[in-house]
């Protein structure tokens, strides 16, 4: 599945998430990161600049939290705030993008 519309920009995101939150941040998955950064190019070309901007943060703290140079926290809020952005575009809820 490509990640052509907002719809399975929204699954792949969700997927993504849902896999971070169940493998737990010691037990990150560097595949997770490189979808992160897929996501957020599909995001850019579909006009979804705040989904676009919170995928991004997400991902620069994910590398720092592996680092070393990012406490747990910083992570779980990202997270929190990307979570709450798909709750509010779904269904197609366009005006949040």
């Amino acid at each position: 599945m490509g990640i052509d519309t907002i719809e399975n920009l929204q699954k792949e995101l969700e997927a993504c998430v849902g896999s971070i939150n169940s493998a737990g941040l010691g037990n990150l998955d560097p595949q997770n990161i490189e979808k992160l950064d897929k996501i957020s190019a599909a995001a850019s070309s579909l006009g979804m600049g705040q989904g676009k901007k919170l995928v991004d943060n997400l991902v620069t703290v994910l590398k720092s939290f592996k680092d070393g140079s990012a406490k747990e926290e910083s992570v779980t809020i990202r997270l929190t705030a990307l979570e709450f952005y798909l709750k509010n575009t779904s269904g197609g809820a366009t005006e949040d993008l």
